[in-house]
């Protein structure tokens, strides 16, 4: 093909072109297929949908909750509000098991790492737990400042002494504050474990600073540690066994871990005692307060801030 030739060719084309284009930009005219939305626009979130008395008993009205604008020759009869279903007891009582397959999967692959990771440093613990001087010994090799072993297993206890907690109150059918929701009931127990153990680790820092008892002060503190972390490594297959056994079963196995909580409570005393028993013989009053704002005041506090929230 010669060039004068393509040359027109390609006048012609791209006029056809420009042609077509300036006629599809420069159309003013509505389509008969175009779709007009009947129900007016609103921007505003807060609206409900209003059925109107007009010649079309089909039309519907969107109006702003807000001013209650109503369009012009129609009159509202009544408004429709749209309301949740509530679950039903079927319904809430599988929600519950799924949230509890969850949180038990999760508690054990949790157990699984930590134990895996620190079976040596938690054997120690154990035999801190049994005797004294291992404890004393325990407590310095850890020297001045808390590891990072020592918080996660701590932390390992608030979560699981907070799950014990959350399926004890279930059972007993103690409601929380937020009792229509599992996970947050759950937050809160565990959040209160948590806050009752720091108040009182606070508290207990406050006493040392104030009084030249830091080293007795800091030992009670550790053999506190020492024994939350082994009530957090043994209440995981009470867990366990709490949510998937039987209604009678799973009541008897909360009642005697709440014995042995406490047996462990006491045995922590007695070990307290042992710790201050010079002091106790020549300061008594001084000991009263202390049970008075130590031992007592974190747990009155934490169950005070739960029933305010």
């Amino acid at each position: 093909m010669d060039k004068p030739l393509f040359k027109i060719r390609s006048i012609i084309l791209l006029g056809a072109f420009w042609a077509l284009s300036a006629a599809a930009f420069s159309q003013q005219t509505a389509s008969p297929f175009d779709i007009i939305p009947r129900l007016p626009q609103s921007d505003s979130p807060d609206s409900v949908i209003t059925i109107s008395a007009s010649s079309n008993p089909f039309d519907i009205y969107q109006i702003d909750a807000q001013s209650l604008a109503q369009p012009s020759g129609y009159t509202p009869q009544f408004q429709v509000e749209r309301k949740r279903k509530p679950l039903s007891v079927k319904e809430k009582t599988a929600l519950y098991q799924r949230f509890l397959i969850i949180t038990v999967l999760t508690v054990i692959a949790v157990m699984t790492i930590v134990i895996t990771i620190f079976r040596i440093f938690i054997a120690k613990i154990w035999k801190a737990f049994l005797n004294d001087n291992i404890l004393s010994q325990l407590l310095r090799e850890q020297g001045a400042g808390v590891t990072i072993g020592y918080l996660i297993l701590y932390l390992i206890f608030f979560i699981n002494a907070g799950i014990f907690a959350f399926l004890a109150l279930k059972h007993f059918d103690i409601n929380l504050p937020v009792s229509n929701s599992n996970v947050l009931g759950l937050l809160l127990c565990i959040g209160g474990v948590g806050l009752f153990y720091s108040v009182k680790h606070i508290l207990l820092s406050i006493v040392s600073y104030v009084f030249p008892i830091d080293k007795e002060v800091g030992r009670y503190s550790f053999t506190v540690m020492v024994f939350n972390i082994v009530a957090g490594i043994f209440l995981a297959p009470v867990i366990l066994f709490v949510a998937y056994s039987s209604e009678g079963i799973s009541g008897g196995v909360i009642k005697l871990t709440i014995l042995a909580l406490l047996g462990v409570m006491l045995f922590r005393g007695l070990r307290g005692l042992f710790i201050a028993n010079r002091f106790f013989a020549w300061h008594k009053f001084h000991f009263f307060l202390y049970l008075c704002a130590v031992e007592l005041a974190p747990l009155l506090v934490t169950f005070k801030l739960l029933d305010v929230l």
